[in-house]
């Protein structure tokens, strides 16, 4: 899809999975970057895929939620991990070597099909922009999730102690990776949403650096989905 696409409220509800009211809803309060012409709202792609990012995880919790929920089902963070997909105190040197590991673990585990594929999208979309978003945390991920890129829902998570430098808008070195894998763009949007809740959990990114074990990384998503009563849900 081309960098310039300008989408209607119709064509990004589709694009986004979303209800057109919400997509309305977040543009006005000014969540969702848009441009009202007459009485039509029309939306960037680009601006969009930022919002995807560093917008989303600043973003309310409330708006959030309108992002996460669906009819039935919340996202829970602690079903969509596991010790074989987090490293902890990777000893990569920089982001190209991040994302390799992180396509390597993938697909030792099955996630992907093809390591190499999946390489590539990953490198592609930091190219465009860099998946950084602030306070030494990013979200890598292909542009466009699919089935040939993804076969099955996960995150994986690789922390960094001497911090990778990414790109990031507030010059910081990022220490915390969380890699979506999903094979559509309804579950990515809400598992992106449902990360950048996470982070707004009160002293979580430091609990994060400072766990020892992979226990303790899944005791933090844990405790966030008892305090948000998600455990019970699946996608």
């Amino acid at each position: 899809m081309e960098q310039n696409k300008v989408f209607t409220t119709q064509e990004l509800a589709e694009y986004l999975k979303l209800n057109e009211k919400t997509i309305i809803k977040m543009a006005q309060s000014g969540h969702l970057p848009g441009v009202k012409i007459g009485n039509q709202w029309r939306f960037h792609l680009k601006a969009i895929d930022n919002f995807l990012l560093k917008d989303l995880s600043e973003a309310p919790d409330e708006e959030l939620d309108s992002v996460i929920k669906t009819e039935v089902d919340i996202i829970p963070l602690s079903r969509m991990t596991n010790h074989n997909l987090i490293e902890l105190d990777s000893k990569a040197k920089d982001i190209d070597a991040v994302l390799e590991k992180l396509a390597k673990i993938a697909h030792t585990e099955g996630l992907t099909p093809s390591q190499e594929k999946l390489l590539s999208e990953l490198k592609k979309r930091e190219k465009f922009l860099s998946t950084a978003i602030g306070n030494g945390i990013a979200i890598p991920h292909p542009r466009h999730p699919s089935p040939d890129l993804f076969v099955e829902s996960k995150i994986v998570i690789l922390l960094s102690k001497n911090g990778i430098d990414c790109d990031s808008a507030d010059k910081k070195p990022v220490h915390i990776f969380f890699m979506p894998c999903t094979s559509n763009e309804y579950t990515h949007i809400r598992l992106l949403a449902k990360i950048a809740k996470f982070f707004h959990m009160p002293g979580v990114i430091k609990k994060l650096l400072q766990a020892e074990t992979k226990d303790e990384i899944t005791q933090i998503l844990l405790l966030f989905d008892r305090e948000h009563m998600y455990a019970g849900n699946q996608i």
